[in-house]
């Protein structure tokens, strides 16, 4: 063998250890050997190094280098189904501009530990721009959303960030979505020469030694811990097949995918080197908040990969125990979905999910259906990743080896059924490998192929109707009832219902049904249509009393027949209510006015008699409030981009008003009064009070005049005017009252009257007041939502928009409405297209990446 030449070693962050340094060096001479024997011009020769880097030996030009690498930097390297040590570049922030022209990259507002990790986390360099735009991202949708694509795109490119975003998913997919869409595309060589667009996670040595160290021989299931190379994403969100998230009882994360065959679970992809504890450790100690809060949710940081599609790969998985049947829901797929982006919604640990679906009846009646699903995942020992525990002795060995040789020699293909097989050998027995290396001659791949293992963890679940009802809608015309609205499939905008049943003729039917239901904040809300078309004759409302003096009392009448209105309602939201056609709702208020002053009436020509009394006043203000032609509308909108979203607008109208109100002044004559009298031969001489007309001195010449009896004649209601003795009559006496009366009784008096006179009894100052008011037609209303960064709250209390109540799409144009939300992060912050008073989107929470003119597309982690 020839001497190697002179060669340069270029090697990432570190000296190579003595085993990496001899390998380098065996690879420097096959590869000198081979050019010269061969006579080549050039050589490019790849070799795997016992830390489980790369070394990549190049001779061309003249000029002999070998690069030592990390497996991620060579895309193109054979994928064998191990664990590697590549950590992909997480980019958080916002994107700024999707739709982007030739040659010009996607827009991204960064987070500012972003920024750090691209420096490498160090304080001695300057910080890359805030605002950047990257070749890296402009990545294209993958094939399964090449609906999102435009028809006509001009001049323009539409990447996959313009409508694929991670608020499609539900739960902790949405936050998987999220982190994912910061990768980007991974063939590095590729994109443009630039520090950014190339960067890569750096790991020093000392740490990465030991992550070398941990993940080093694992076989990982069912998954390759790549990024996508293109940067795509793969998961599913669809009614026919969606992906979710579920973790198990130690807590670990399983993809979920959810199909008419079954609800399967695979450990989730991830990065096998982040899933290290030197991985954490080194995060921890350059303190990245972004990365440890995925670290914290998820063990790791996903790769993005999802089940594959091809079947056959698929059952390659399921033979090895991977993908694992966690329970069936055929019946559930057994009907029509609601909308064609309508996957399951989840909570945020996966354990329970919802949907709803339709069909019709025998009769033709449409009728929806609501499901529950419920998972109880078990654990995976590692998350199924599988380290090699074979142990044979000297004599089995070279027979083991030799038949694992010729297997695995057939399994270089890198095949998901190659990956399945080597995985189904690693969970085997010594003593199994040694029984089929005795009965087998040949590769055996077949035989592995076909076995069938049992699942690497025991998982249950049941997915089971939990309602049904009809949705009955008068009205043939598909147009005539377009208030329920959803995504349509391409993101253009809203997309009506239909709620007519063609073929149905029978008659009405109440209806109180769930069509829509999601998880905010892990509360189920859902949505009810509600019908019933029976009216009903309202008897008067009233508490009316036969007295009313001081306190309150209404009276509501109704003119026609009343019904429920209102035709959806929430969880969280309920404003059905009976109204008639015309109602008039009467209030009084009574008010109390205190006493008016003593009356003191002289006796009559010839009596000697009179009397002392009081009264206490009152007065009413009644107002009378009449309406015609009241009517609500409800309706209900998920929008578009959010799968966990619920619009729920309403409005009130009427055709007509009226007001008017009045004020009424009575009073109430106090049960307690007295009798005066007064002595004159000539003037009042008859009669005597009941206490025998008591004063002295004697009254003569019309004066004194005196108070000697109190009279006590109470009614049902003076109670309200009795004080008792108010006058302070002393029990059996008398009371001068001349200096009142006496002007008017005296002989000597010019007043004297027939009929006597009365001196006081002036009641409390008061005006009437009367006033009435006719109202045209008015219409109120309001904006409620409910979704994850909002709670359920009340968005505006504006006239929702017409269309919210209308058919939609009318002449291939979509009423558009939609939501957007950050998915994980500190960072709690949401947002939907409606309008404040400032022009910018209705918003709850706060990110400093937000400008809330748009409906963000968010990647990485928001914590800022």
């Amino acid at each position: 063998m020839h001497a190697p030449r002179p060669y340069g070693r270029f090697a990432e962050q570190a000296e190579l250890s003595p085993e990496d340094a001899a390998a380098v060096e065996r690879l420097a001479r096959t590869a000198t050997n081979f050019k010269q024997l061969s006579v080549l011009d050039s050589l490019k020769r790849v070799a795997d190094l016992p830390s489980g880097r790369q070394a990549v030996a190049i001779d061309m030009g003249g000029v002999f280098r070998i690069l030592v690498l990390e497996r991620h930097e060579n895309p193109e390297h054979e994928v064998t189904g191990l664990a590697e040590t590549n950590v992909p570049m997480l980019f958080s922030g916002v994107i700024t501009r999707a739709q982007v022209l030739e040659g010009e990259g996607v827009g991204i507002k960064l987070t500012e530990q972003t920024r750090q990790r691209l420096a490498g986390y160090r304080t001695d360099v300057d910080l890359p721009p805030k605002d950047v735009a990257l070749q890296r991202f402009r990545v294209d949708y993958q094939d399964r959303f090449a609906y999102f694509r435009p028809n006509y795109s001009g001049i323009y490119t539409f990447t996959q960030y313009v409508k694929q975003r991670p608020t499609w998913y539900s739960g902790a997919m949405a936050e998987v979505a999220q982190v994912v869409g910061g990768y980007g595309r991974q063939v590095l060589a590729d994109l443009p020469d630039d520090q950014i667009e190339r960067a890569r996670m750096r790991v020093p040595e000392r740490f990465m030694r030991e992550i070398r160290r941990e993940v080093a021989g694992l076989r990982l299931p069912g998954y390759t811990g790549f990024p996508d190379r293109e940067g795509q994403f793969q998961y599913s969100y669809l009614s026919g097949e969606g992906n979710a998230v579920s973790f198990d009882t130690g807590g670990k994360p399983w993809l979920l995918r959810i199909n008419a065959r079954g609800v399967f679970a695979m450990p989730l992809p991830l990065v096998p080197a982040t899933t290290a504890a030197a991985f954490r450790d080194y995060i921890e100690e350059v303190s990245d908040a972004e990365l440890l809060k995925v670290l914290d949710r998820f063990g790791g940081l996903p790769s993005g990969e999802t089940f594959p599609d091809d079947e056959q790969d698929f059952e390659a998985w399921r033979r090895a125990g991977v993908f694992i049947k966690v329970c069936d829901c055929a019946d559930f797929y057994a009907h029509q979905a609601f909308y064609a982006a309508s996957g399951w919604s989840m909570n945020s640990r996966g354990s329970e999910g919802f949907n709803t679906c339709w069909d019709r009846d025998g009769a033709g009646l449409l009728r929806a259906h609501a499901y529950k699903m419920k998972l109880q995942l078990g654990d995976a020992p590692d998350g199924g990743r599988l380290k090699a525990a074979w142990q044979f002795d000297a004599e089995e060995a070279e027979r083991a080896h030799a038949y694992l040789d010729r297997l695995f020699e057939q399994l270089r293909d890198g095949s998901h059924r190659a990956r399945a097989i080597a995985y189904k050998v690693r969970r085997a027995t010594a003593a199994q490998i040694l029984a089929r290396a005795s009965v087998s001659n040949g590769p055996d791949k077949d035989y592995w192929d076909a076995l069938e293992l049992e699942p690497i963890a025991s998982h249950q679940g049941n997915v089971a109707r939990v309602g049904t009802g009809p949705m009955y809608w008068p009205g043939k015309n598909p147009k005539s009832m377009g208030r329920l609205k959803f995504p349509e499939l391409r993101g253009q905008g809203c997309e009506s219902f239909v709620m007519v049943s063609e073929d149905y003729t029978g008659p009405a039917v109440r209806c109180d049904t769930i069509v829509f239901g999601c998880y905010v904040d892990d509360e189920l809300q859902v949505v009810k249509y509600f019908y019933d078309e029976r009216k009903v004759q309202e008897k008067v409302q009233s508490t009316f009393e036969k007295y009313m003096i001081v306190g309150q009392w209404e009276k509501t009448e109704t003119t026609g027949l009343s019904g429920l209105m209102g035709y959806f309602y929430t969880s969280a939201f309920d404003d059905r209510q009976v109204a008639p056609p015309v109602s008039t709702t009467t209030h009084v208020t009574g008010i109390d006015m205190g006493y008016g002053q003593p009356a003191f009436a002289t006796p009559p020509l010839l009596y000697c008699v009179g009397s002392l009394s009081r009264a206490r006043y009152y007065y009413h203000r009644t107002t009378v409030k009449s309406t015609a032609g009241f009517g609500i509308d409800v309706a209900a909108c998920v929008p578009v981009f959010e799968r966990d979203c619920i619009l729920y607008p309403y409005t009130e109208s009427t055709s007509g008003r009226a007001e008017s109100e009045k004020t009424e002044q009575f009073a109430m004559a106090d049960p307690t009064s007295y009798q005066l009298w007064c002595y004159d031969n000539i003037f009042h001489y008859m009669g005597q009070t009941d206490n025998h007309n008591k004063g002295d001195p004697p009254s003569k010449d019309g004066v004194p005049v005196y108070v000697d009896t109190l009279v006590y004649s109470p009614t049902e209601v003076s109670d309200y005017a009795d004080s008792g003795n108010w006058f302070n009559l002393p029990p059996g006496g008398f009371l001068d009252v001349t200096a009142v009366c006496g002007p008017y009784t005296s002989r000597t008096s010019s007043t004297h009257h027939a009929n006597g006179v009365v001196i006081g009894g002036e009641a409390p100052g008061f005006e009437p007041f009367s006033s009435e008011k006719l109202f045209p037609a008015e219409q109120s209303g309001r904006l409620s939502v409910s979704m994850k960064g909002a709670g359920s709250v009340v968005a505006h209390k504006d006239i929702p928009h017409s269309w919210y109540f209308g058919f939609s799409p009318e002449e291939q144009t979509y009423f558009y409405r939609d939501a957007v939300h950050v998915a994980i992060g500190d960072s709690s912050y949401a947002s939907i297209y409606e309008q404040d008073q400032n022009g910018l989107r209705r918003r709850w929470g706060h990110t400093a990446l937000a400008d809330n003119r748009s409906a963000h597309h968010f990647i990485g982690v928001i914590n800022e």
